[in-house]
């Protein structure tokens, strides 16, 4: 079981039941990618969850993840020498003080300000996708909107090209799917791509990239080509994925529990759908690598130094201790607490947008076709790797 925590298919709601099962067994799971590195898996509740993500002995730092998994990998016998992009020096993989000098660059041009500023855009780009959906025949709904949909979005915002958008979202697949013969050529084929968006003379300044290419804090610092081509795998991975993750897993989820008419009845009950998602049926499946600094006991149990940890979201979010019936999806939760987006400094920057997307495909979706049925003879597949958890596919029959 240990290995379905970071891979393999699943139908929805069984890697619930890996996930509750882990926690139940124990805090910590030894998992094999399927490059060969060994790594350990942590299910615990969402208390211990949220003190561990901001426990600065388990650290994000660039250097010290590549170094450990270059060594395991070398030990294996392979001679790869570069690492994925997501493992460059970007906020996400990196510690404070540099991780707060990338990130206070980095919202100046991605605050929360600036993400309901696009408000009206994604409002456009949502009805004109929903308009183009047809009625009464199967569709799948990942494809046709979950996907194409925050694609849109997050290329707007970086300055990514209509014609290009294409192109970076089957890299971004191939790449996730962490499978070394394809994911890495993936990875050095979208650095490639984002080197000459970020160097050439066609980018956007009012974009997103063109804001943190120029963007420098009080004392005229500024983000190094490095840390620019990190920040767009970040971005642009994170920007799309989670959002795209998270449309298509609140629609099953209020279709699988009876909710989707109601929603399309009462559009206050959309931001509670996809807080329950998030609880419930986590898009991020885990939160990105961290490595020990020194011993660290978590549950009882000692985890030796420079140890790779990936800390389970899904199951923290189901925590019995924080939730009573956390198994069960429900609206009518006082708290909905979970640790989708992070905890504490590395809190997920992109959240208000993924929300904002995501509260808006739903509201106009329901408000449209509120008789919509779920098109499949079983539970659809979800596809994971050790970061997230995604539908493949989410046939429906759209309906008035």
């Amino acid at each position: 079981m240990s290995n379905l925590l970071v891979g393999g298919e699943l139908r929805a709601r069984e890697h619930h039941r890996v996930e509750d099962c882990a926690r139940e067994e124990g805090p910590l799971h030894v998992v094999t990618l399927p490059n060969g590195v060994e790594m350990q898996v942590v299910t615990v509740g969402l208390e211990l969850t949220r003190q561990l993500l901001t426990d600065q002995r388990l650290s994000k730092d660039s250097a010290a993840l590549q170094r450990e998994i270059k060594r395991q990998l070398a030990a294996l016998g392979s001679t790869q020498e570069n690492l994925a992009g997501l493992f460059g020096p970007s906020m996400l993989n990196s510690d404070n003080p540099q991780h707060a000098r990338l990130r206070a660059l980095a919202v100046k041009a991605f605050n929360g300000k600036a993400v309901q500023q696009l408000a009206p855009r994604i409002e456009e780009i949502t009805g004109e996708l929903v308009e183009r959906l047809p009625v009464g025949e199967e569709i799948d709904l990942v494809k046709e909107l979950a996907v194409p949909m925050p694609m849109h979005v997050i290329g707007e915002v970086l300055g990514v090209p209509a014609e290009d958008q294409a192109r970076v979202r089957l890299l971004i697949e191939t790449m996730m799917s962490m499978e070394p013969e394809v994911s890495q050529p993936a990875s050095d084929e979208l650095g490639g791509y984002f080197h000459g968006l970020l160097t050439g003379n066609d980018l956007d300044p009012r974009s997103l990239f063109g804001a943190l290419a120029t963007a420098a804090d009080d004392d005229g610092d500024h983000l190094s080509h490095d840390e620019l081509m990190a920040m767009a795998f970040l971005l642009v991975v994170a920007g799309h994925e989670t959002s795209a993750s998270l449309i298509a897993n609140v629609v099953h989820d209020a279709l699988d529990n009876g909710l989707w008419a109601k929603a399309g009845a009462d559009p206050a009950l959309v931001p509670q759908l996809v807080e329950e998602t998030l609880r419930h049926n986590s898009p991020v499946r885990s939160a990105t690598h961290r490595i020990t600094t020194e011993p660290v006991e978590i549950g009882g149990v000692v985890v030796p130094a420079d140890t790779l940890l990936l800390i389970n979201l899904g199951s923290a979010g189901r925590c019995p201790r924080a939730h009573a019936d956390a198994a069960e999806y429900r609206l009518d939760r006082e708290t909905t607490g979970h640790a989708t987006f992070g905890h504490g400094p590395h809190f997920c920057l992109g959240s208000g947008l993924a929300r904002l997307e995501t509260e808006t495909v739903v509201r106009h979706l329901a408000a449209r076709f509120p008789g919509t049925t779920y098109a499949g003879v079983e539970q659809p597949a979800v596809t994971h790797n050790d970061i997230m958890a995604s539908l493949k596919s989410l046939p429906v029959v759209l309906r008035r």
